[in-house]
């Protein structure tokens, strides 16, 4: 366990100062010698075994992913494909465009810094790069908080409300949305989602939100048949309930603490529904 330092805003070099301090705290990593003897430690079951300790992971936010990475903000941490580009771009390594750390090494020490530049490299070298069968473009390990809840189910609220807006049904959304009552297990919202600052909608909120999402505001889509609503339209929301009960049905899944197979089967199920169900969309 180590303490980071914590630098004033506006200080300088912030990257430098980080990767010092960890690779501090972490050098017995850094040094293992994987050919060796390694380590004797005692395991949970009372044996003891030779264990070669490795930096397989690091959990994070993006922009701590960034830093550890050492890539320009707005990139991907895991390929060298351009923000921005249309899907099957291959102008820059084929196969996968996954990104080679000793290829970065290498352009680095040749001081090719342009090309550096044009891979969304920072042209300095990371301390990552030293460690044991460490690939630091692979460190990173999605997570339920941030690529989850903060990232893809926070998107899809946001992108839902466009919808019920468009639809003009958004007022009776909000309604129903902050008339839930109090009951054991189930947040109470007094005020709507779009209302607060983005900030204070955090992972407890969303989580909460999302138990109660379909009862909400799939009433307001289901309509009769002969409310002059067009067939298209009708098929539209279909899809659009579609989407938001299997995202919603794979974030609660995914917060059980023990799963068996017949959770990791549901979850494979929410996941492929809404993945075809959002592409239609």
């Amino acid at each position: 366990m180590g303490l980071i330092p914590c630098p004033p805003k506006g200080a300088k070099n912030l990257d430098k100062a980080w990767h010092n301090a960890v690779g501090t705290v972490l050098s017995q990593l850094r040094h293992c010698d994987i050919t060796g003897p390694g380590f004797k430690w005692d395991c949970a079951d009372g044996f003891q075994r030779q264990c070669y300790p490795l930096l397989a992971a690091w959990v994070g936010d993006y922009p701590e992913q960034v830093m550890v990475a050492q890539v320009s903000y707005g990139l991907c941490l895991m390929c060298e494909i351009p923000k921005g580009a249309p899907m099957g771009h291959s102008t820059f390594r084929p196969l996968d465009n996954s990104r080679d750390q000793h290829i970065h090494s290498e352009l680095l020490q040749d001081n090719i810094i342009d090309a550096l530049h044009t891979l969304g490299v920072r042209p300095i070298r990371n301390l990552f790069w030293q460690y044991p069968f460490c690939n630091v473009y692979r460190l990173s390990q999605p997570d339920e908080l941030h690529q989850l809840l903060l990232g893809l189910v926070k998107d899809l609220l946001h992108w839902l409300l466009k919808q019920l807006k468009a639809r003009n049904v958004k007022d009776q959304f909000d309604n129903r949305f902050t008339s839930v009552p109090q009951y054991p297990g189930l947040q109470h919202f007094s005020t709507p989602f779009n209302s607060l600052k983005s900030g204070t909608w955090q992972g407890k909120e969303i989580c909460g939100m999302i138990r109660t999402l379909a009862v909400n505001w799939v009433p307001i889509l289901v309509c009769p048949e002969d409310d002059g609503k067009p067939a298209a339209e009708t098929a539209s929301d279909e899809i659009l309930m579609g989407a938001v009960r299997a995202l919603c049905e794979l974030s609660l899944l995914v917060t059980q603490q023990i799963h068996p197979d017949l959770s990791f089967n549901a979850l494979e199920n929410a996941l492929k529904q809404f993945s075809q169900k959002k592409g239609i969309v």
